[in-house]
């Protein structure tokens, strides 16, 4: 299976890039072991295990505690939360 990963403020600085694709033999079950799957792969990924980073798969946001079916050729967003005006 095949990821593509997007990094949105701090996270872009902290991972040294804004998208990485990642590839696995299977999907991650839950946002815990993706996490892991990118800490383990990707240079800063550490960086996404803080409790205030959100995501987003396929454009809707979802829960860190939330069940986790992910498909091949998902899009998967993370980002810090941020205020806008």
């Amino acid at each position: 299976m095949q990821f593509e990963l997007e990094f949105f403020g701090p996270l872009q600085d902290r991972l040294g890039s804004r998208t990485a694709i990642i590839r696995t033999p299977s999907a991650p079950t839950s946002i815990d072991d993706l996490i892991t799957l990118i800490a383990e792969t990707t240079r800063g990924g550490e960086a996404l295990r803080a409790d205030h980073i959100r995501l987003a798969i396929n454009d809707r946001m979802v829960s860190r505690n939330a069940p986790l079916s992910l498909g091949d050729g998902d899009r998967i967003a993370f980002m810090s939360p941020f205020s806008g005006g």
